[in-house]
């Protein structure tokens, strides 16, 4: 019994072919249903991003996967996976379970560190329940992934600071204000790009945003999106990175609304902050027609000029109380927090190998003969600790009855559970290392192996492999 990942990312295939075999919602579950009905493989679960189509297996024959899941994505996605298999990848064994700890780290990610991926994982197991192809090996694995990721994340800075643009605009915009709660922004434009940054600006607290667009009916669209989901609940891109301020602890109703880019004079002047990302190719924010009431404004105003060509004109940053950054001053702060996230690269490394080997002891620790020996000298150690605290209240001719009584008793003990390992060992490879998982949890066996208590805490945190 092996464990596979056969996939395409970002690095391996161009986005025309990553699109052919993209798995979002019902294809992965027409997928993971197909896999189940046909008995192709005995786990498996599918990981869609933006970025990435992967699918985990446990087979025990590896070398068959990846023709196997050739064939099914020919039938659920109309495309040929056998054409164009130089763009896929297959690991097996540590090896894949290396690759799936590393992608939920964020370590595999188009941008290092990034948090969506994480979400990601979780949401493709619990798809992977639901359809009911993961099972006891995809179950233990897909929880230790997630506590890489948790590790990573909280035990190294590799997530800390903006590596992106619409994100390193809201982290200026912090440290500016150094509060953003219920603070008024404008977004001038309402693409891609303003929509990541208002995200990040609702994670962060403010309480209202005006979107500015030269056609109004896209930037009520865009209005009406951010306050339908309030603070962007469900993100707006795949692998868009997380809020670049920490989450307020209280955060006061969003508001929305919707003018057209002739109506910016009239409503700039209840801003704090303005993001501009349109694709004019002139400025939009000008002096002529913001100079005066920028100038009668008392409290200071941010802007973010995140267009190329610049929306705002240079001359507005001359104004007293306005903060003028154009995208080369965010540049440098996206390169600065790409190159520190660099640098904890090796940190995240070794937690995941660590984990790595961590989960390597447990899978090659279910096997029946073992762990009927550990289950063997876990009853012989009780036996003499309770020959040892009762034996003094009997004679010495009632001491050597005691040990043939507490020898009799533990070997019936013992009985039914080294049946049921013994008779695990002639099923399939997966219900034999269940069994044995289980006859360890059971009698805390992991405490006389070479598997400390690290595993047998894992369980707190793994509420879903508890129902299974």
């Amino acid at each position: 019994m092996e464990i596979s990942v056969v996939g395409i990312n970002h690095r391996s295939a161009p986005v025309d072919v990553r699109e052919l075999f993209a798995l979002p919602g019902e294809s992965a579950s027409a997928l993971l249903r197909a896999i189940r009905s046909e008995c192709l493989f005995d786990e498996a679960l599918v990981l869609n991003t933006c970025n990435r189509t992967e699918v985990y297996l446990v087979s025990d024959e590896p070398q068959a996967c990846e023709s196997m899941l050739f064939a099914l994505l020919a039938r659920i996605k109309s495309a040929d996976a056998a054409a164009h298999a130089s763009h896929f990848y297959r690991h097996d064994g540590l090896a894949a379970v290396k690759h799936l700890f590393r992608v939920a780290a964020s370590l595999d990610s188009q941008i290092v560190g990034e948090d969506q991926i994480l979400g990601q994982v979780k949401e493709a197991y619990r798809a992977a329940v639901a359809e009911q192809s993961s099972s006891y090996v995809l179950n233990r694995l897909l929880h230790r992934a997630m506590r890489v990721g948790k590790r990573v994340r909280t035990q190294t800075e590799l997530s800390r600071g903006a590596a992106s643009i619409p994100q390193a605009a809201v982290e200026l915009a912090h440290q500016v204000f150094s509060n953003l709660t219920g603070k008024t922004a404008m977004l001038v434009g309402a693409g891609k790009t303003a929509q990541l940054a208002a995200c990040n600006l609702i994670g962060c607290g403010v309480g209202r945003i005006i979107v500015a667009n030269r056609t109004l009916s896209n930037a009520q669209a865009v209005a009406a999106e951010l306050l339908q989901t309030h603070g962007c609940e469900q993100p707006l891109a795949q692998d868009a990175a997380e809020p670049a301020c920490p989450m307020p602890p209280t955060r006061a109703a969003l508001t929305t609304h919707a003018i057209s880019l002739a109506d910016i004079p009239s409503a700039i002047s209840d801003a704090h902050l303005v993001i501009c990302s349109t694709g004019s190719p002139d400025a939009v924010l000008t002096l002529e027609s913001l100079g005066p009431a920028l100038s009668r404004r008392h409290h200071p105003l941010l802007i973010v000029d995140i267009a190329v060509p610049r929306d705002a004109d240079p001359r507005l940053n001359g104004i007293n109380n306005v903060f003028l950054y154009n995208i080369d001053d965010l540049n440098r702060l996206v390169s600065a927090n790409i190159e520190r996230r660099r640098q904890e690269i090796p940190r995240a490394d070794a937690i995941v190998d660590y984990e790595v080997q961590t989960f390597s002891r447990w899978f090659d620790s279910l096997e029946a003969a073992p762990t009927v020996k550990l289950l063997q000298q876990h009853f012989e150690e009780l036996r003499k600790a309770e020959i040892k605290r009762y034996g003094h209240q009997f004679s010495d001719a009632d001491s050597a009855q005691l040990e043939r009584f507490a020898e009799s008793l533990c070997k019936k003990i013992l009985h039914k559970p080294l049946v049921f390992l013994r008779a695990g060992s002639g099923t399939t490879p997966v219900e034999s290392k269940a069994a044995a998982d289980l006859v360890r949890r059971m009698f805390g066996l992991d405490s006389l192996d070479e598997i400390k208590g690290e595993d047998a805490d894992d369980d707190s945190d793994n509420g879903l492999e508890k129902r299974q």
